[in-house]
């Protein structure tokens, strides 16, 4: 479910998660929101407005005219490549490319 984390000292922002879909949000005290761990950027977007749900219900309406400016800034992409990899003889052989 939700499970709000707030370190001011240390981030100036509140750590909100949901469970579906999956995802991160950093929320600001400017109203901008930052949202990760969505597979999509449907999901993104689908995460943003349920976010900006739970935050209107906790008291902070949001004014019924504007619609949320949504954007997509980066995407991320993992793989495996099925075999471990020695990161020291990685580096060593291009160095200009890599370090460790």
């Amino acid at each position: 479910a939700r499970t709000p984390k707030s370190t001011p000292r240390r981030f100036a922002a509140v750590i909100m998660r949901i469970r579906e879909p999956r995802a991160t949000a950093l929320i600001f005290a400017s109203g901008k929101l930052c949202v990760t761990g969505t597979k999509s950027s449907h999901n993104s977007c689908l995460a943003v407005k349920k976010f900006a749900y739970i935050i209107e219900k906790v008291g902070f309406p949001l004014p019924p005219t504007q619609a949320i400016d949504f954007k997509v800034h980066n995407i991320v992409g993992t793989a495996d490549v099925g075999f471990p990899i020695r990161l020291e003889g990685l580096v060593y052989a291009h160095s200009t490319f890599a370090s460790y």
